[in-house]
């Protein structure tokens, strides 16, 4: 297990984060276009709040902001399949508070895994082939 800095601090890591928080975004979006929740502009950032705060913590302790991170493609899809399930988690238990609205909802859960955690892994991979 590493234990040293959990970012690297760098252009490289500013883009894959950028490109993170449009995957999770995307999923937002997507999720309150399909469900009719009306005023997209509002409705996305409370959605996609809970998820990029568990994105942060859990990313940070899973190593997915640090330059190793990216080393490869398979590296890069891997880490971010971990944190994405981690951060899932926390991002579904923060609905589930008053801080964020929803509720924690095995269903969503399972979807926002498959289907955000895809976009990251995906997202991730091509990143790690890119930006190298």
């Amino acid at each position: 297990m590493q234990f040293g800095p959990r970012l690297s601090p760098s252009r490289t890591t500013a883009l894959v984060v950028v490109g993170d928080v449009v995957c999770i975004g995307l999923f937002s979006t997507l999720g309150v276009l399909q469900h009719n929740s009306g005023q997209v502009l509002t409705r996305v950032p409370e959605v996609a709040a809970p998820f990029l705060v568990g994105w942060a913590l859990v990313g940070l302790l899973a190593g997915a902001f640090v330059t190793e991170a990216l080393a490869t493609p398979r590296e890069a899809a891997a880490r971010a399949a971990v944190a994405w399930l981690g951060a899932d988690v926390v991002g579904q238990a923060l609905r589930a508070t008053s801080l964020f609205s929803g509720s924690f909802d095995p269903a969503f859960f399972l979807v926002s895994l498959f289907v955000t955690g895809t976009l990251l892994v995906c997202w991730r991979a091509v990143a790690s082939r890119a930006l190298a």
